[in-house]
């Protein structure tokens, strides 16, 4: 396996207490899809700007297909904050990228044409872009990211704010440039579904650090079991009532009246799981039961939740 890139006991820590990263080891192979999956405050857009050369490590080593130095011409970044310019076009956006890039007049021009076609925006490639709808901004986004032909590419939350269709559809668009271009993607999110449906192999950051690493498969399959979730006003007494005969989870980042049971055949189990309760006269709001997915192996790992995409 060729590595993209290599981090070996990176820190990064700012002021004298607070450790955005600790001792983040990771190898993400050449064409892999590799996603960075954790809440706001993990540790993930710190490793971002470390990877981007916008911050500086404290500590450790970081290699790039194979080499310390990092060749800028070779790599594609898109921000959380968008860098389109409203105030130009879209065409023009992406000519003067190029141009930073130092890509020829006929060359840019062909590959503007190129990017414009394939993200969909002829339509609109003479509008000025404060007029685009999110979705639109962010393609632009995309297409400036790659106007250069990177062989990596760096993705921080690519799809935050953004409808289901438009993300549906940008999520379509990464996993094109992978299989067509043979392109390195890191991106970092906050979304499980997002890291599920696009990466081929997924860390769990917490704290700085990274707690868990697979494919999205062996990450789920770690959680050994369906989730029962329960919502009660006396959950702490529901926990206590079901300890004794399942595993019980109760996540920090929740409301202090839900907690999870993880077993096997979840649905075989809830009518047990209901007469316990009833015995003991504990009222529930509701209890649902769910497969395994990225969001309850984080919970398993970290005792956090995910949040799950928003759908209108």
């Amino acid at each position: 396996m060729n590595a993209a890139i290599q981090l070996k006991k990176v820190r990064k820590t700012y002021g004298k207490k607070r450790k955005a990263i600790q001792d983040l080891s990771l190898t993400i192979a050449e064409g892999d899809i590799y996603a960075l999956l954790g809440p706001n405050g993990s540790g993930k857009s710190t490793t971002f700007r470390i990877l981007t050369t916008l911050a500086s490590a404290d500590q450790g080593e970081i290699r790039y297909f194979g080499s310390s130095k990092i060749n800028k011409q070779t790599i594609g970044c898109v921000a959380q904050n968008s860098g389109v310019d409203p105030t130009a076009t879209g065409r023009e956006n992406l000519m003067l990228q190029g141009r930073i890039y130092g890509l020829p007049k006929k060359a840019l021009k062909e590959r503007v044409n190129e990017l414009l076609t394939v993200f969909h925006l002829e339509e609109a490639a003479d509008r000025l872009s404060k007029h685009y709808s999110g979705g639109m901004k962010r393609k632009l986004d995309l297409a400036m990211g790659i106007i250069h032909r990177p062989k990596l590419l760096f993705l921080d939350e690519p799809t935050t704010g953004l409808d289901p269709e438009s993300r549906a559809e940008l999520w379509q668009m990464i996993k094109q440039l992978q299989s067509d271009a043979g392109m390195t993607v890191l991106l970092t999110t906050h979304y499980m579904e997002e890291a599920d449906e696009l990466a081929d192999r997924i860390a769990f950051m917490n704290e700085g650090r990274i707690v868990a690493e697979g494919t999205p498969e062996e990450m789920k399959n770690k959680v050994g079991g369906d989730t029962i979730t329960i919502q009660c006003r006396e959950a702490q007494v529901a926990a206590q009532v079901l300890a004794a005969a399942y595993h019980v989870q109760q996540p920090e980042t929740q409301d202090e009246f839900t907690l999870h049971v993880v077993t096997e055949n979840g649905a075989e189990k809830l009518p047990n799981v209901i007469r316990l309760l009833e015995k003991q006269h504990i009222p529930v709001d509701s209890i649902k039961v769910s497969r395994p997915d990225l969001g309850d192996a984080y919970l398993l790992y970290t005792g956090k939740t995910l949040r799950k995409e928003e759908t209108s």
